[in-house]
């Protein structure tokens, strides 16, 4: 179903509005210039900064449209049972008609071990199963991010989703990676790929950007 119908210049307007928000809560330069790159809320980059800070975390985000910061805490977070398509401003309609924006997609959550990055697994035990119970790590992770985000995760890590279901990574496509609290965007699959090899992640796509499994327990 398509998304809201406004202008470019009124979404610039309500973008740079977000932004206003974003530096009166603490958010600074670089925060609202990894906004304007991924489309997330600037406040949510400000706070996943500290979190990976303080926790010794890496976390990649499969971003929305660049267009959607200016709707994030507007309006809630697409969810999990969506399954329409944002349009260009970042936002669609769902059930009952009610108008959302892109959540994040987070590709994949990863804790330091001192010699390398630890896989810390956020989605159901069973594998292939888009719903069940998860490990009590990743669960409370999710909760205190959930906790403080102004667009609250709907679901598990991406890359986690051993399944047909999963869709896998396209051209289009773009990322967020925070690391101990260092972001990095990047712009494509392929920037994601390398940063993965960079770091010694497991990058779970092959040809075609078909997701291809999850690699080997505990992979560093």
């Amino acid at each position: 179903m398509a998304g809201l119908s406004i202008s470019g210049a009124g979404v610039a307007d309500l973008a740079r509005a977000k932004e206003q928000e974003a530096r009166a809560a603490g958010a600074d330069g670089l925060d609202v210039l990894m906004s304007q790159r991924s489309g997330m809320d600037a406040r949510d980059i400000m706070y996943l900064r500290a979190f990976t800070r303080d926790r010794g975390l890496l976390i990649v985000v499969r971003c929305p449209k660049q267009a959607a910061r200016a709707f994030h805490g507007t309006l809630p977070a697409k969810t999990f049972a969506t399954k329409g398509k944002t349009n260009e401003t970042g936002t669609v309609f769902g059930a009952g008609g009610h108008l959302m924006v892109s959540d994040y997609d987070m590709m994949s959550v990863w804790r330091a071990t001192g010699t390398g990055w630890q896989k810390v697994y956020v989605s159901a035990l069973t594998p292939g199963a888009a719903r069940g119970p998860w490990s009590a790590e990743a669960r409370d992770l999710v909760r205190e991010m959930n906790r403080h985000l102004v667009t609250r995760l709907q679901h598990g890590c991406q890359d986690d989703f051993h399944s047909p279901n999963n869709p896998g990574v396209k051209m289009a496509d773009h990322f967020l990676a925070l690391k101990a609290g260092e972001p990095t965007y990047l712009p494509d699959p392929i920037h994601c790929e390398n940063y993965y090899s960079a770091h010694g992640l497991f990058w779970p796509y092959g040809a075609g950007g078909k997701h291809c499994g999850t690699g080997p327990a505990g992979s560093t």
